[in-house]
């Protein structure tokens, strides 16, 4: 029997469970599809990690890698804007009227990547001195020096971005995920080769291979897949502009709150030799477990919550906001939990000559301090892909430069009064502060009940994370050195998967279940 020959009252007590059936699948898939770009995310975390690892174990910490880092940090800060590009691009590729094709999004990142290149490679030089201002001449030297190198790995990364937001939109999340996985080992094995030979640089080197490689693949992803075929208009240089116009306009706030860490560094560079390397270390730790959980989920979910912003708006955050925060505060913070218990204590026991005992110290409060950080990262990073869907991106766009201002201020005031630490400390006000705003503006009335729920999750996992690897610590105590911090983290992380597996079972399984593939 169809359906259309049902009767009127047995059709509507069937619309219940078929819309709940739906949004389960819908969830499973949003599920996979976070999974597969978190898998691929903490791949190329762990790939980073073992490059700094033997990068801090081949050059330590000084002004030269302080130069590096410093240029990295430029690096770090244009990735995740281009990656951002995944978000805010998706929603004009989907519904019956696109507002821009897969041809007009590449041609407008081939134009976006030429002021990048001048500025990167011939302007290296100035440029190097408006980036680290409170550097010496030879750290500033090896930022001019690393600047074309990452400019380039920059370009690259953009275009793979492109190509995986396209990928995207046709739910190929596997092949993305695949391409960046593949991509960060290449980028393992450069460094590997050019570690003696490029000396400061060799992290640089390592990181263009693995962009190379990624743009390669994810374009013969594209090539393979079977997206919808959109006819071909004449590209004008008007369009071209305006094509522009609509992808850095949207990105904009990312731009800008992702250019809020330059400052932070500008600003840690002025204090010891060695306090912007450590920051650097500590922040790319913090900020890769933001994009493989937050930025992760609001990329998988973008296309979905564009089509579901058509039929209902108001429950696009709702439905979204709060359950990925609650995975990625589960995941976020135990690991920030390990790296101040023991983590950072380990990786000075491993390279005494390396990294000494005020070092270590400053990494496990650098770590600390940007648990905040973490926190208002995570909501930003799962509110902008909602507040996209809504089409309020002149809205967030408004808002931002008040919230470069904000960080500008709490910086200079963080670092007037309590030195290094304070700049850092600082640098959760202005992200925590646009995640409210954020939350008030996309909720609206429904806000207060959803600030409820997510400072409940974000409270209790904190406080479970702090509680496991607090005893962690304490038991560690007992041994001393390597010993002693291997303890620290093991005994943390068992505490604290015992005490989720008790009170936050159902997440768990959720989370598990999704690392199977999703059906055909």
């Amino acid at each position: 029997m169809s359906a259309t020959t049902v009767a009127q009252p047995l059709r509507a007590t069937e619309e219940a469970p078929v819309e709940s059936g739906h949004k389960d699948a819908l969830r499973a898939k949003h599920a996979h599809a976070g999974m597969a770009m978190a898998v691929a995310t903490f791949a190329m975390a762990a790939a980073s990690g073992i490059q700094a690892v033997l990068y801090l174990s081949s050059f330590g910490v000084d002004g030269r890698t302080d130069g590096f880092f410093v240029a990295f940090a430029l690096y770090a800060t244009f990735g995740v804007f281009s990656q951002s590009i995944r978000v805010t691009s998706a929603p004009m590729l989907v519904g019956e009227r696109p507002r821009m094709t897969p041809r007009e999004l590449g041609l407008a990142l081939v134009l976006i990547a030429v002021p990048v290149a001048l500025v990167t490679i011939p302007l290296a030089g100035p440029f190097a001195r408006v980036l680290a201002p409170g550097l010496d001449a030879a750290a500033r030297s090896v930022t001019e020096e690393a600047l074309p190198v990452l400019g380039l790995a920059m370009i690259f990364q953009l275009w793979a971005a492109g190509a995986a937001t396209l990928l995207a939109v046709r739910d190929r999340f596997d092949r993305v995920a695949g391409a960046y996985i593949i991509g960060a080992a290449a980028g393992l094995i450069v460094y590997v080769v050019v570690a003696g030979p490029a000396d400061e640089l060799s992290l640089g080197w390592s990181m263009l291979a693995m962009a190379v490689v990624t743009c390669v693949l994810m374009l013969d992803g594209l090539r393979a897949s079977d997206g919808e075929q959109v006819a071909a208009e004449p590209l004008t240089v008007r369009r071209a502009v305006a094509c522009v116009g609509l992808v850095l306009g949207r990105t904009f706030v990312y731009l800008v709150f992702n250019a809020l860490y330059l400052v932070t560094v500008a600003f840690a560079s002025g204090y010891d030799a060695g306090d912007a390397t450590v920051l650097s270390y500590a922040y790319l730790f913090a900020s890769y477990l933001v994009a493989g959980t937050g930025f992760a989920m609001g990329m998988a979910r973008i296309a979905d919550m564009r089509r579901g912003a058509l039929a209902d708006w108001r429950e696009v955050i709702a439905d979204t906001v709060p359950g990925g925060f609650r995975y990625a505060m589960m995941l976020c913070a135990p690991a920030l939990g390990a790296l101040v218990a023991g983590g950072a204590t380990l990786i000075g026991e491993i390279f005494p000559s390396s990294f000494n005992a005020d070092q270590v110290s400053q990494l496990q409060v650098f770590g600390a301090l940007l648990s905040a950080w973490t926190v208002g990262a995570l909501l930003i990073n799962l509110l902008l892909p909602a507040m996209f869907a809504l089409d309020r991106a002149r809205l967030v766009n408004l808002v931002a430069p008040g919230v470069a201002a904000l960080h500008v201020a709490a910086t200079a005031v963080g670092g007037a009064i309590w030195g290094v630490d304070g700049v850092v400390g600082a640098a959760f006000v202005a992200p925590l502060t646009f995640a409210v705003v954020l939350l008030v503006v996309g909720a609206g009335r429904g806000s207060a009940p959803l600030a409820r729920e997510l400072a409940r999750d974000g409270i209790r996992f904190a406080l479970l994370a702090a509680a496991s690897f607090g005893a962690g610590a304490a038991i560690g105590t007992l041994a001393s050195g390597l010993i002693g911090s291997f303890v620290a983290v093991a005994v943390g992380s068992v505490l604290y998967v015992l005490l989720m597996s008790r009170l936050a079972s159902q997440q768990l399984q959720t989370l598990v279940g999704s690392v199977r593939p999703a059906e055909a």
